[in-house]
This record gives C-alpha cells, sequence and structure tokens, in this order.
C-alpha cells in the first residue's frame, strides 16, 4: 500500500478531487454531486494550496478545505479559517486519515496567520478531540400568523429582488455595521449568487437602496439597514409567505407525511449583540431562542488577544492546553475550555475574567 500526503492537491487533481468530495458529502446520502457547486469559493484553482488530500493506492481517499477569510467586530479584524469538505472515502475509515488531514489543516492555517477556525458538524465529538468546541451565541425570532401582524407597514416602501447593480450598496451597508465577514461587492455577488430556495430582497426608499433581507426558504438568515426598513420588508415577505384563504383545518395524507405546514411558520437570524431590528422585535415581545454560532477552535491564542485590543492579558498555547494570564491569575484551561472562556456562553472559570466574552457573530453567508 503506497501513501502520499497530506498535502494540497495539484491541479491535474483537481476533478478527482471534486468526485472524492461529491462521493463522500453527497452521492453517500443520495444526493446529487453538487457540493463543489455549493462552494465556488473554495473549490477552485486558486484555493487548492489550502486544500489538503490523502492518495492511497493512486487514488485520492480523504481530504479537507480551508476557506480562509477576514471578519470584522467593531475595530477588531481577525482572520478565520472555515473548514468545510472533511470527507474520507467509506472504505478507508478508521485508519486516522482524517485526523492527519485535519491536523495539515492546522499546520496550513498558522501559515496563514488564522486567529482561530469554525466549522459545522453532526459528529461534533470527534472534532473536540481536535480541539474544537461549541461556543458564541446567536438568536433566532419566530413567526407566524400569530405574530406577524405586529410589524409595522411603511406603504412608501419599495421591495424588490437584488439586481446585479445593487450589489454595490448592498456591501456598503453590510461594511456600515462593522460585524461579520469583510466582503467586497463581487465576493457578495458570488456568495448570493442565485441558488434553488434562496433570495436577496432589497428595500428601496426614494428609489435608493437602504436595506436587504437574505433569505432561504422561509428563515431570513441576514439582513442590512435601519429597523424602519428591515421590518417593514419583513412584515411584507411574511405576508407573501401566507395566504389566510388556505384552509388550515384538514390536511391531505401526503401533507401530512412530507410534514408540510398549513400555515407559514418563519424566523429570522440575528447576532446576540442587539443591534436596532433586535431591540424593535424584542420591544414587541417577538419569541427568539438562542444558539450557537459554530464549533470553535483557537489557533493563535495571542494574536487573537492582540486583535481584540486586550493588551492586559496573554495567552500561549501549550500541546493540549491554552495558558492564559490577567496580571493576578493564571489560568490553564483546555483547548475547548478556553473557547468557551473567549467565546461564551458558558463560563469554564469562576470568578469571570473582566471582559470576556468577546463580541462573535458571522453571518451564515461567511460560514462553511
Amino acid at each position: 500500500m503506497s501513501e502520499d500526503g497530506p498535502r494540497a492537491p495539484r491541479a491535474d487533481e483537481f476533478e478527482e478531487l471534486l468526485a472524492q468530495v461529491n462521493g463522500v458529502m453527497r452521492e453517500e446520502v443520495g444526493a446529487a454531486p453538487t457540493y463543489g457547486e455549493e462552494w465556488p469559493r473554495i473549490y477552485r484553482l486558486e484555493n487548492l494550496e489550502n486544500i489538503r488530500v490523502i492518495r492511497v493506492d493512486g487514488r485520492i481517499v480523504s481530504s479537507a478545505a480551508i476557506y480562509p477569510h477576514e471578519v470584522r467586530f467593531g475595530d477588531s479584524r481577525l482572520r478565520v479559517g472555515g473548514i468545510t469538505g472533511v470527507a474520507t472515502h467509506s472504505a478507508y475509515r478508521r485508519r486516522g486519515y482524517a485526523t492527519r488531514v485535519m491536523h495539515a489543516c492546522i499546520e496550513r492555517m498558522a501559515q496563514l496567520g488564522c486567529h482561530l477556525s469554525l466549522l459545522g458538524s453532526g459528529v461534533p465529538s470527534w472534532y473536540r478531540k481536535l480541539g474544537w468546541e461549541y461556543a458564541g451565541v446567536e438568536r433566532r425570532y419566530q413567526f407566524s400568523r400569530g405574530n406577524r401582524h405586529l410589524l409595522r407597514s411603511d406603504s412608501g416602501l419599495v421591495k424588490r429582488e437584488a439586481e446585479d447593480g445593487d450589489f454595490e450598496a448592498l456591501a456598503s451597508i453590510h461594511a456600515a455595521r462593522k460585524l461579520g465577514g469583510i466582503r467586497s461587492p463581487d465576493l457578495l455577488r458570488s456568495m448570493w449568487a442565485p441558488k434553488p430556495g434562496a433570495a436577496v430582497w432589497v428595500g428601496l426608499r426614494d428609489g435608493r437602496v437602504g436595506a436587504y433581507l437574505r433569505v432561504r426558504g422561509t428563515s431570513v438568515t441576514e439582513y442590512g439597514g435601519p429597523a424602519v426598513l428591515v421590518l417593514p420588508m419583513l412584515a411584507r415577505l411574511l405576508e407573501s409567505w401566507d395566504d389566510p384563504s388556505i384552509q388550515t383545518s384538514t390536511r391531505s395524507i401526503e401533507e401530512r407525511h412530507a410534514n408540510v405546514k398549513p400555515t407559514v411558520h418563519a424566523s429570522l437570524d440575528a447576532p446576540w449583540r442587539p443591534d436596532g431590528v433586535t431591540e424593535a422585535l424584542d420591544a414587541l415581545g417577538i419569541l427568539r431562542s438562542a444558539s450557537y454560532v459554530r464549533m470553535i477552535r483557537i489557533e493563535d491564542p495571542q494574536g487573537l488577544l492582540r486583535a481584540y485590543g486586550r493588551a492586559d492579558l496573554s495567552a500561549r498555547a501549550d500541546g493540549d492546553s491554552i495558558v492564559v494570564s490577567t496580571g493576578d491569575r493564571t489560568l490553564r484551561l483546555s483547548r475547548t475550555d478556553a473557547v468557551k472562556l473567549f467565546f461564551g456562553p458558558e463560563r469554564p472559570v469562576q470568578p469571570d475574567v473582566a471582559g470576556l466574552p468577546f463580541i462573535f457573530h458571522v453571518w451564515l453567508t461567511d460560514r462553511v
């Protein structure tokens, strides 16, 4: 048996890489092989240096990809590595290939100067062994026929789907809030390319784009602009999704099997840090829930503190631990507890360290 890697794939291996990822991530679960199409900013020739593969007996059997990007929180800027496509062929599992690929990704993120890395997974315990942990908090508001009428209307607002010429304004609206991924108009245009079940709606006042809603299904996954525009846009969107004339007292057997809801049930995702939109929704008493942002791994503890301007703290990695010094205290934490210390919501040490957890949010568009 011959092995090669982990290493970056060559250009002549690109199509084989796509086939390998699609085989594991899509075809194994009966889905169409569209993984590369879903993540064009990652699975492209220009990003091969940020992908790691292992070849065994002449074929790629394991791979993972990194999406390096920057995010902003006020005046703080972080370099983030998004991890996706961790895929090992079924015949080659439980041989340590995925672990080796992930360690290679960790080494690459250190070269890239990443402060932290993010991923989503259905097998979190495996990633915890490598230092990732659920952390950060975001909120989700729930809407139905029982509360959507509480949102204010605005007859002077024009709502329409986004057009190609809108992306300069959309990128400007996003940048103004100083929260989330740093995006150029071209990057945003690529991120929000038309996809089944997804759309971007813009709100215009006096002919100018002043707000937007990014939608997937009946979930608003991102918004931008002031509450006086966002909430009336949301009200119209919810109204368009619901039809009070449809009978809801009975459903067909087919509808019940498909779990088709008789009235609209929608949601809006928002950062945990309050803004004008969340304050307006809270004032109306709209029900909200909380969830983690993502699984996070701290790649550069001291760089992370510098990025947030915390000169009063120091931190260093020491094997599977991170040592944090606060002046009068020295804390030796597991990597997973260190993630909780920096980003919450759970508090792994008592008393708390002043000024922690940090403000952190990544919109769905910026995740992989």
